[in-house]
């Protein structure tokens, strides 16, 4: 009679087959992104996450409002967006890469205009979770090209110029408080003052961009405010 020996790397691929099968049987994670568009010009294009199920057009865009939320689950080519309806010169659907920072927990994608780009739009992508930009904090995006000091009260923040996001925080009772902004190398002369309502409840993400009416000032505010309540109203709503 002969017996056959099975080698005991037989053993541990058989062994490892059931957790194997487990591992694969197991859906990929789907990252949890809203969208702003940055103009009304984006706000009107057919947009749609592509991915590794079907494609999800982007619904309801507006300049002054995060969408809904969209969960998105990376394809083996990661995650694009795609104007609807366009083809590349060499007859493909035209696609923009989405580059999500690692550990980001809650996406914001920020569509730009792109005159120079194929599609007509450009992606960046920053944080948008609330344990980064918390309730009743100023979220603060330098599109300017120049280095500015942000104030608010007796309390200065550098903004670098970068469109890396600056959070400020008031923390305290709400209040008004007043806010200047200066050009980093003249910190003796404030462009910009005013006097901002601070509510626990409402967060608000302000991009600076550069001024186009001189009487207004060098620079401009895109002021982007989210109410929490208002949020819970909705989510309580949808959920009916």
């Amino acid at each position: 009679m002969i017996t056959l020996k099975t080698h005991p790397s037989g053993r541990i691929l058989r062994a490892a087959l059931p957790l194997l099968s487990l591992l694969l049987a197991v859906p990929l994670s789907a990252t949890p992104i809203r969208v702003l568009p940055w103009d009304e010009q984006v706000a009107s294009m057919r947009l749609a996450f592509v991915g590794a199920s079907d494609s999800q057009e982007i619904q309801a865009m507006h300049p002054t409002k995060r969408t809904k939320t969209y969960e998105v689950t990376a394809g083996d080519e990661g995650i694009a967006v795609e104007v609807v309806g366009k083809k590349t010169p060499d007859g493909k659907p035209c696609r923009e890469k989405l580059v999500i920072p690692e550990n980001s927990r809650r996406p914001l994608l920020l569509v730009l205009p792109d005159g120079k780009s194929v599609s007509g739009i450009r992606l960046h992508v920053i944080e948008d979770d609330e344990s980064n930009f918390p309730w009743g904090s100023t979220r603060l995006v330098n599109a300017t090209g120049r280095k500015l000091v942000f104030v608010a009260e007796k309390k200065a923040i550098e903004v670098p110029a970068t469109w890396t996001p600056v959070t400020v925080d008031p923390v305290g009772s709400e209040r008004n408080m007043e806010v200047k902004l200066f050009f980093r190398e003249n910190r003796e002369k404030s462009f910009y003052s005013a006097v901002w309502q601070y509510e626990r409840e409402v967060r608000t993400l302000v991009f600076l961009v550069p001024g186009t009416d001189a009487r207004l000032g060098p620079v401009a505010m895109k002021m982007i405010p989210e109410d929490r309540r208002l949020l819970e109203k909705d989510a309580t709503a949808a959920g009916r």
